[in-house]
C-alpha cells in the first residue's frame, strides 16, 4: 500500500513539473527554484514524465504524417534520404514539387560535391527549372545518357546539363550519341569510340546522379518522344520489363531485359550504376512502383523523392 501511494506522490510530482514547465511555460532553472530541487533533477522529471505517459507530444503539423512516413521508408529500406511531395496539387505539377525537393537537397550538399551526373526526362527538367543561380566554378555536371535529337530538345540530357551548368556557374561535359542508335551495329559504333568513353567513365564516378525512373509502357517521356513504334511497343509490352533507368530495361528481379529496342539504347548500364558513388531517383505517379519496389531490392537508391501515392505503396509492400 505504502508503495502505490508513493507512486501516486511520484506522478502528482512529475504532474506538477510538467505544467509549470509545458503550460506556464517557466525555465528548468525557474522550476527548480520554485521546487527547491536542482536543474538536472527537473530535465530527468520532465523525461521521465514523459516515459510514463503523464505527458504526450502531440505535432499538430500538416507535414507530421510525412515525415514520418520519411522516417520509415528510410528505415525499411536502408536508404540514406527520402523526400516525399505530399501538397494537395493536381498530377501535373507533382514533378514541380518533386524539383524543389530535389533542388534544396543538391544545394544543400552541392559545397562538398566535384560533380554532379544527370538523366533526362520530365521529372529531371523540373530539378533545373528549380536549381536555384549559384556559383561553383570548380563543379562539373556530366549527363549520363545519350544526349543528342531533334525534338524535345529541352529535355535531353545534353540541354539539360547546359542548362544546369549555367545556373550553378560551373563546367559542363556532353554526351555525343543519340538516346536510340539506328541500329544495334550503330550502337556500337558509338559506345567503341573515345568520345563515349570519356563520358562513360566520366558518369559513372560522379559524386551524385540525379536520375529518373521509368515505367516502360506508361512514360511520358518516351510518349513525348514518340521513340516506339507499334511494334516496339508490342515488343515491350510482350517482355519482362517493368521499368528502365538511363540505358537500362530491367525485370521484376533487376535482370536486364534484352530486346532489339532496347539493345539500342545509349547510356549508362544496370551493372555499372551500381558502381556510382551516390544514386539519387526522382518518380511520380503510381505505375512506377515496380520499378522503384526493385531498384530499393538492388539496392541502387541511396536518396529517394517521390509522391505520396508511392510512398504509401512502398510503406505497405513487403521488402
Amino acid at each position: 500500500m505504502m508503495g502505490v501511494l508513493h507512486m501516486l506522490d511520484r506522478d502528482k510530482l512529475l504532474a506538477e513539473v510538467a505544467t509549470l514547465y509545458y503550460e506556464e511555460n517557466l525555465t528548468q532553472a525557474e522550476i527548480a527554484k520554485k521546487m527547491f530541487l536542482s536543474r538536472p533533477t527537473i530535465s530527468h522529471m520532465l523525461t521521465e514524465a514523459k516515459k510514463r505517459g503523464i505527458v504526450t507530444i502531440t505535432i499538430n503539423h500538416t507535414h507530421s504524417d510525412v515525415f514520418s512516413i520519411q522516417n520509415e521508408l528510410e528505415k525499411k529500406y536502408g536508404i540514406e534520404t527520402v523526400l516525399i511531395a505530399d501538397k494537395n496539387i493536381s498530377s501535373n505539377n507533382i514533378k514541380k514539387e518533386l524539383g524543389i525537393l530535389c533542388a534544396k537537397f543538391v544545394e544543400s550538399r552541392i559545397d562538398n560535391m566535384n560533380n554532379i551526373g544527370l538523366g533526362w526526362g520530365t521529372t529531371v527538367n523540373e530539378y533545373v527549372n528549380k536549381a536555384s543561380f549559384l556559383s561553383h566554378p570548380t563543379l562539373e555536371i556530366i549527363p549520363m545518357i545519350g544526349g543528342v535529337g531533334i525534338h524535345h530538345t529541352d529535355l535531353h540530357s545534353n540541354h539539360l546539363a547546359f542548362r544546369l551548368s549555367e545556373k550553378y556557374n560551373c563546367q559542363v561535359s556532353y554526351f555525343y550519341a543519340p538516346v536510340f542508335a539506328e541500329s544495334i551495329k550503330m550502337r556500337d559504333m558509338f559506345i567503341s569510340s573515345s568520345l563515349y568513353q570519356e563520358i562513360y567513365q566520366k558518369g559513372i564516378n560522379v559524386d551524385l546522379a540525379i536520375l529518373g525512373v521509368g515505367n516502360p509502357i506508361e512514360s511520358s517521356t518516351y510518349k513525348l518522344f514518340g521513340y516506339f513504334t507499334d511494334e516496339e511497343i508490342k515488343q515491350l509490352k510482350n517482355s519482362p520489363a517493368i521499368g528502365d533507368i538511363l540505358g537500362s530495361f530491367f525485370d521484376i528481379d533487376g535482370n536486364v531485359v534484352k530486346i532489339p529496342l532496347t539493345e539500342r539504347m545509349v547510356g549508362i548500364n544496370l551493372e555499372d550504376i551500381h558502381k556510382i558513388k551516390e544514386k539519387l531517383i526522382m518518380a511520380s505517379g503510381i505505375e512506377k512502383f515496380p520499378s522503384i519496389l526493385t531498384l530499393l531490392k538492388l539496392n541502387i537508391i541511396n536518396h529517394l523523392i517521390i509522391d505520396k501515392d508511392l510512398a504509401q505503396k512502398l510503406l505497405e509492400s513487403p521488402v
